[in-house]
This record gives C-alpha cells, structure tokens and sequence, in this order.
C-alpha cells in the first residue's frame, strides 16, 4: 500500500467518525431540545392552572366582597329609613306636645324622668330593627 492510499484511508476513516460524531451530537441535541420543550410545556401548563386557581380565588373574593357591600349599604338604608320615620313620628304634631317619662325606681322611692329623645329614638330603632329581621327572618 502506497503513502497516499494509507493518507486516503486515514481521512476516509476519519470523516466517517467526525459524522458519526456530528449525527450523534445532532441526534443528542434534538433529544435535549424535546426535553426542554416538554419541561417548558409542563412548567407553562403548572404556571397556567396555578394563574386560573389564583384568578378563580380572586373572583370569589371579588363576589364577596361585593355581597358583603351591598348587605351593608341595605343595612345602612335601613337604618336610615327607621331614624326618619322616628324623626318624623316625634316631629308629628300629634307628639310634639308629649312630654314623655319613665319612672325610675331608687332605694328611697320613686322619681320620674323626662326621656332624652336622642336616647330613646336610639333605643326604639335598635328594638325596631330586631322585630324586623325576626319578621323577616334574616
């Protein structure tokens, strides 16, 4: 065998191991490419469900809280509505001349008292408001 045919063989032979090793490198680089886009599609999928759990949480809370605003602003109206039909029952010409007493009894006796209208528009709306929810059934 001549130099140039050793040479040849030599190359030969080492081309076909560099593109042995080149495929194999391609072939090992498309396998970490699809494992790397299957980790990224999971992680995406997990991120994604985690934002729609997060999302669907904030909603509820979102949906309560607007519940619990509206209870407040009908309570709200609600009181209001008793202190002007109070206001306007003790404003009524019918009570004006009123004077309305309570007796209170202390250890040496009796004594009478002239209610406080504040009071006792206070009080009547508390019991008012309870008669109510309990004719309600709230």
């Amino acid at each position: 065998m001549s130099l140039e045919k050793i040479v040849e063989k030599i190359i030969a032979e080492a081309r076909e191991e560099a593109e042995k090793i080149t495929l194999e490198s391609r072939k090992k680089a498309e396998e970490l490419k699809q494992a790397a886009r299957r980790e990224a599609d999971e992680k995406a999928a997990a991120r994604l469900s985690e934002a729609e759990r997060e999302a669907r949480l904030q909603a509820g809370r979102i949906v309560t809280q607007a519940r619990l605003e509206k209870k407040l602003l009908v309570l709200r109206q609600r009181r209001e509505l008793l202190d002007q039909v109070l206001t306007r029952a003790f404003d009524s010409d019918s009570l004006r001349p009123v004077e309305l007493k309570r007796t209170i009894v202390v250890k040496d006796g009796e004594r009478e008292e002239v209610f406080d209208r504040g009071k006792l528009i206070a009080e009547l709306r508390a019991r008012l408001e309870s008669e109510i929810l309990d004719l309600l059934k709230i």
